[in-house]
């Protein structure tokens, strides 16, 4: 099948606050989003602002703090509101490991 895609891991819905700090350079942009869905390798939220590919980012939400680098970002307008929804890999997870594990393992 031609643009199939097997995951790796297992992707769960999510519905929460993030905030999102990016490194553009040598700047510091921080920002918030909402949690789309989330697997053990990643997670995809949207946003106010487009994130290129590669960015290196920092995702904290309830008690967890990740590391990860931006995968892909696209645009997605409804009406006059505009968003970016964007993919991101995990690279480590550095507060909140049983937390992250509880989101990424258990079937909601």
């Amino acid at each position: 099948m031609k643009g199939f895609k097997q995951r790796r891991h297992s992707r769960y819905a999510a519905d929460l606050a993030i905030q999102v700090d990016a490194m553009r350079g040598t700047r510091l942009e921080h920002g918030t989003g909402r949690l789309l869905d989330l697997s053990e390798g990643g997670l995809c939220f949207v946003g106010t602002r487009y994130l290129p590919p590669g960015t290196s980012v920092n995702i904290e939400f309830e008690d967890c703090r990740l590391v990860g680098e931006v995968r892909h970002c696209r645009l997605r307008e409804y009406a006059a509101h505009v968003e970016f929804v964007t993919g991101v890999r995990i690279q480590q997870v550095l507060d909140g490991q049983e937390s992250w594990r509880g989101l990424t393992q258990t079937p909601r």
